[in-house]
């Protein structure tokens, strides 16, 4: 997801610093040639079947062992969106709760898995070591079909631009995030409401316009390392809130509470756990990047554990607090208890130090289409200009809409259904469309179609419910 506290991800200097695709990687139609069952061979060609092996031309000193990678995929995961699963159940019910967040997850691992192998698939055929995911999608249309080729740089931009997006409307959902807990810690021990929350968000620019102005990667380290300790003792904590006097789960609904529920329930899930944007990134790292997929690949065990994890956390939540569950399961708890005060902080911290983390993609992503017409000497002035206004426009964002389940429900509505499901599905179809018999290119468009129709329907519905629900929003009612 990417609300994670320290997930490798791609970025403007990193994996997609690369920009296009060298379009002298790109096969040679001429080569292409019938089999007589209507399939071109031009992807079995040479650059397929000799010795070359792209993992051998890695760097070595910075490789991940498969452990290394699951304990990276793990981490990734794991991020401050498991605290708002507990609000997705509060949509859903116990019982489809738990069955759509294992859906859910089958269906993210599933496009993660053939995004990966599409890649791994054009290291063989443009002879190339590593892709990101905005250049696997170029070379993967610059490739593809002929009538396709045209929209290769459309794709780069598509899932560059997406990904930007993204990470720049989660920024905006941490901040809501952190200045709901400032204004719940305020209000608890001066007995009575000071400020309207948006003061709270906008008083949140003192320590964030500098923080954000961190330019390398292992300046972040230390941001991640707090982020990620503050979440685990405050998930920790909160453990022990939702086992304390758990009620009867004949007190919860085990169903919807109403059909648009479910929408809502699907982008949030996706919100929390789709890490789409660090499947690249890691599989570039690996000493053994064929781990990556199959049945007991790296990623298969680690969404594994990711799932397991979030429908528990999900499932006990809403048991515990019920319809009253907020965006954050942390905003849920007695205020006036000093444990429940100490985890309101613990998020607080984290949150705040895991914008600057998710804040490096989108600089890096914004700054790649600005600094070709800034000149070079006023480069880092330039730079520092555009990440200050980045993260006003972020605030304003937050300051517009300080509902973080509204945020949330529409981050992964619009941006995770199409990075997390639409784009990887497109990949695959593209690259293995003309390598494929009939009948197998007949399964691609089959599976891949209803995959793009998902995500779509995801897309559509999630953004309806989520509006109706903040227009009609019903009052919370007490919970038992």
């Amino acid at each position: 997801m990417c609300a994670s506290a320290a997930r490798p991800v791609e970025d403007g200097r990193g994996h997609d610093a690369r920009g296009a695709i060298n379009m002298g990687f790109v096969m040679d139609p001429n080569k292409c040639a019938s089999n007589g069952n209507g399939t071109c061979e031009k992807a079995r060609s040479e650059t397929e079947k000799d010795d070359y092996d792209p993992f051998s031309e890695r760097e070595v000193s910075r490789q991940y062992s498969n452990l290394g990678a699951f304990f990276h995929l793990l981490k990734g995961g794991l991020g401050s969106g498991i605290m708002a699963m507990p609000m997705a159940f509060s949509h859903s019910g116990l019982i489809l709760g738990v069955v759509g967040t294992i859906v859910t997850g089958i269906v993210c691992t599933h496009c993660m898995v053939i995004l990966v192998r599409s890649a791994q698939t054009l290291y063989f055929r443009l002879r190339i070591p590593t892709l990101g995911m905005g250049e696997t999608a170029e070379a993967a249309f610059a490739n593809g079909p002929k009538r396709l080729r045209p929209l290769a740089t459309f794709a780069r931009n598509f899932v560059k631009l997406s990904l930007f997006f993204c990470y720049a409307m989660s920024m905006s959902a941490y901040i809501v995030a952190i200045g709901s807990s400032v204004q719940q810690m305020v209000e608890q021990h001066s007995h009575k409401d000071i400020l309207d929350q948006r003061i709270y968000i906008v008083a949140l620019m003192v320590p964030l316009i500098p923080m954000c102005q961190l330019r390398l990667l292992k300046h972040l380290v230390p941001c991640s390392f707090i982020a990620n300790s503050c979440i685990v003792a405050g998930l920790g904590i909160t453990v022990y809130y939702i086992f304390h006097e758990l009620p009867d789960p004949e007190s919860r609904r085990f169903g919807v509470k109403d059909i648009q529920g479910m929408p809502i329930f699907f982008s949030t899930a996706l919100f929390a756990m789709e890490g789409i944007g660090s499947v690249m990134p890691i599989e570039n790292t690996m000493k053994n990047p064929r781990k990556m997929t199959g049945w007991t690949g790296v990623m298969t065990l680690a969404m594994t554990c990711i799932v397991a994890l979030f429908a528990c956390v999900g499932f006990l939540g809403y048991l515990k607090f019920g319809d009253n569950t907020l965006g954050n399961i942390a905003l849920s708890l007695p205020t006036e208890e000093i444990p429940a005060q100490v985890v309101k902080v613990l998020i607080g911290v984290a949150i705040l130090f895991t914008v600057p983390v998710q804040y490096f993609v989108c600089a890096e992503i914004l700054w790649s289409y600005i600094s070709p017409y800034v000149t070079p000497a006023r480069h880092r002035l330039g730079e520092g200009v555009t990440r200050a206004v980045l993260i006003i426009c972020c605030m304003v964002l937050a300051v517009a809409i300080p509902d973080l389940d509204l945020i949330i429900s529409l981050v992964g509505a619009i941006f995770f259904s199409a990075l997390g499901i639409f784009v990887p599905a497109a990949i695959e179809l593209v690259v293995d469309w003309e390598t494929s018999d009939r009948a197998t290119r007949f399964g691609l468009a089959g599976k891949n179609g209803a995959l793009i129709a998902v995500s779509v329907f995801t897309a559509v519905s999630g953004v309806y419910a989520a509006l109706y629900e903040a227009v009609y929003k019903p009052e919370a009612q007490p919970s038992p």
